[in-house]
């Protein structure tokens, strides 16, 4: 065999073994880029499950506000006498929503990445806000019921509001008094954090995950941050 033949012939042994670690690269590359598109595409929906969670339990918590304002406040919000008409609220779960925010953190890449900052503020409020309810909801049932009892054995089935708060006396008149007005701004700011952080959560998941579905929980039509007025 000459010099030709041999360079010749060991040229097409390298052309060979190269075009075969082509081959297995590139297929591996793309088996690669298959399981990375594939990971990807499980971690989007994980994220936009989580933030759908996250909108749902808003949702369910403006809701809940949202019935004790109708139910409890309203009819009774410009009253002078409010701490004493106000009727306690019962029968509801106290438990405030718990925000997974792990899950969630991927909103630190939003646009506002303050935003898991101020929905930890918003549920504080609710926390906060459903302990105000329920405190004052004892105290309307243990105290200002058996006041408004015994004064009526005393001075019959017609009595005011004066001779009610004269019978509570200055310090649990103020208290309930202070206890409801706490009472009604906690429910106002709980509706107003829940639809803002509704809407953004939403907005900016959207941005992030475009294609994917994010649920949008609106709130009745009858009801806008502008029907609730600060307490």
């Amino acid at each position: 065999m000459t010099c030709i033949e041999i360079f010749t012939k060991t040229i097409e042994i390298l052309a060979a073994s190269l075009a075969t670690l082509a081959a297995a690269y590139f297929g591996a590359k793309y088996a690669f880029s298959l399981q990375n598109e594939k990971e990807k595409r499980t971690s989007d929906a994980s994220d936009v499950k989580a933030a759908n969670s996250a909108i749902f339990e808003l949702a369910r918590t403006y809701n809940k506000f949202l019935a004790v304002k109708n139910q409890f406040i309203d009819e009774h919000r410009n009253k002078a006498e409010r701490h004493l008409m106000i009727m306690p609220v019962v029968g509801m779960s106290w438990e405030p929503p718990k925000f997974n925010y792990d899950t969630i953190s991927f909103l630190f890449r939003s646009s506002d990445p303050n935003l898991l900052g101020t929905l930890s503020l918003v549920e504080q409020e609710i926390a906060s806000t459903l302990d105000v309810i329920h405190q004052r909801s004892a105290m309307h049932v243990d105290v200002l019921q058996p006041a408004v009892e015994k004064l009526s054995q005393r001075v019959g089935s017609q009595v005011s509001m004066t001779q009610i708060e004269n019978e509570l006396g200055q310090r649990l008149a103020a208290t309930l008094k202070m206890s409801t007005d706490f009472m009604i701004q906690g429910v106002d700011n709980v509706l107003a954090g829940c639809i803002e952080h509704m809407n953004k959560i939403k907005a900016e998941t959207d941005k992030i995950y475009p294609g994917h579905v994010v649920i949008n929980l609106l709130p009745p039509k009858n009801h806008t941050q502008a029907d609730t007025p600060a307490a």
